[in-house]
């Protein structure tokens, strides 16, 4: 992982923090939290970390990251994506270390921030903690619309979720990002069928999402595929 231009680095996470999840805090506060922390290049298919790894904190600059839980025989499920201005690893922070891993699915940054720092900062301030607190709502949030999803997503996303799941979960050996799969397994996967399932590919490759061939789906724009996810919002 290549750490980048310290300064630039913190005004980068900073102006994202101030836009995002940290708006409502004071510029010298945000500023306070983000002090001594150092961003981190992530190359594609990369572990960030691991929940066996000390606690660790950050915005994501760039990028499409997934957090996933998977068992002793090797099956994953993913827990959310994280695009550029989300957080990493707070409900860490609050409840220590979480039995999940991280993994860039793109080319991605992550500031990773002085947890010590953070921990004594929303320590001394109520608004730090409330925010804290917060953010550890919606990643509880997140999980709750994982297993709504299950039930009331669509077809179509329902296929968007497998085929990065997929990717992530199994790359491909020319190192692109793409699901090994075929057309009649996919259909099986989402609770479908295939000419069904055909359709929505047939739709996916018209809004240059994907590039398909026979037991394969590249996925050409995976941080736009991930906005095709389902949510209770949209």
């Amino acid at each position: 992982m290549r750490i980048p231009d310290a300064s630039r680095s913190h005004d980068v996470a900073v102006a994202l923090l101030r836009e995002g999840p940290w708006a409502s805090l004071p510029s010298g506060t945000v500023d306070a939290l983000a002090d001594g922390g150092k961003l981190s290049d992530v190359p594609a298919g990369i572990t960030v970390y691991t929940e066996a790894d000390a606690e660790r904190f950050g915005v994501v600059v760039r990028g499409l990251l997934r957090v996933y839980m998977h068992t002793s025989d090797g099956r994953q499920v993913t827990v959310r994506y994280v695009r550029a201005g989300g957080l990493l690893g707070v409900p860490a922070l609050v409840g220590g270390p979480a039995p999940v891993f991280v993994q860039a699915l793109t080319d991605s940054a992550v500031y990773f921030m002085d947890v010590a720092r953070v921990k004594r900062v929303a320590g001394k301030d109520a608004a730090v903690a409330w925010i804290f607190a917060e953010e550890s709502v919606h990643r509880l949030y997140d999980v709750l619309e994982e297993l709504a999803g299950n039930t009331f997503a669509t077809v179509r996303q329902r296929v968007v979720r497998h085929l990065l799941d997929l990717a992530a979960s199994r790359p491909a050996s020319d190192g692109r990002l793409a699901a090994l799969v075929s057309q009649q397994d996919l259909a099986n996967s989402v609770g479908s069928v295939r000419e069904v399932v055909a359709r929505v590919l047939h739709e996916l490759r018209a809004a240059s999402l994907v590039r398909t061939s026979p037991g394969r789906v590249d996925i050409l724009d995976p941080v736009r595929m991930s906005l095709e996810l389902w949510s209770r919002v949209t």
